[in-house]
């Protein structure tokens, strides 16, 4: 481990987990710009979500082996959905409802940055779904995942988008 690392506080490595999520939120939304811009926005969403897909395999197998998940449960799922790389800066709330399990995005940097930008909203439903079915899926092949909102789709003020996995 990392000399530096290991000589901060708790207080400290909490912040630099929330530094890091902004920091990979913030590098996504300048690439996701940038193709935008040169190609337009229904290029750099298919270009986004085939990213996102891809690391949902990468993220979920880093998170599964930390937390030594075996099984694959919902309750394994639900734990491990609270360490994705969003979650940190993204308010994620996560329940088990039943059969369910619910994830909740109360805070989006990259939409609110949009529209700080006069940008306008982008249609990040797919990228969403191809991330999240793919982080599901290495947790437990089984898994389905079922957008209940995402942009473009309208939402409450306080919630920016919501997703429903369950067992098949």
């Amino acid at each position: 481990m990392n000399k530096v690392l290991e000589s901060l506080t708790r207080e400290q490595l909490l912040d630099l987990v929330e530094v890091m999520s902004k920091n990979l939120l913030t590098l996504d939304g300048y690439w996701f710009l940038s193709i935008e811009n040169r190609y337009g926005q229904s290029v750099a969403v298919e270009i986004d979500r085939e990213a996102w897909e891809q690391f949902g395999v990468s993220e979920a197998r880093r998170i599964k082996k930390f937390l030594k998940i075996s099984d694959g449960t919902l309750e394994d799922l639900a734990r491990a959905l609270h360490f994705t790389s969003i979650a940190p800066v993204s308010a994620v709330s996560v329940e088990t409802i039943g059969d369910r399990v619910v994830l909740n995005i109360r805070n989006c940097r990259p939409q609110t940055a949009r529209l700080k930008s006069g940008r306008g909203l982008f249609p990040c439903k797919p990228v969403g779904l191809a991330h999240l079915s793919a982080f599901a899926k290495v947790i437990n092949p089984k898994f389905k995942v079922r957008c209940l909102l995402c942009p473009p789709d309208e939402h409450p003020e306080d919630l920016w988008c919501s997703w429903e996995f369950y067992l098949e």
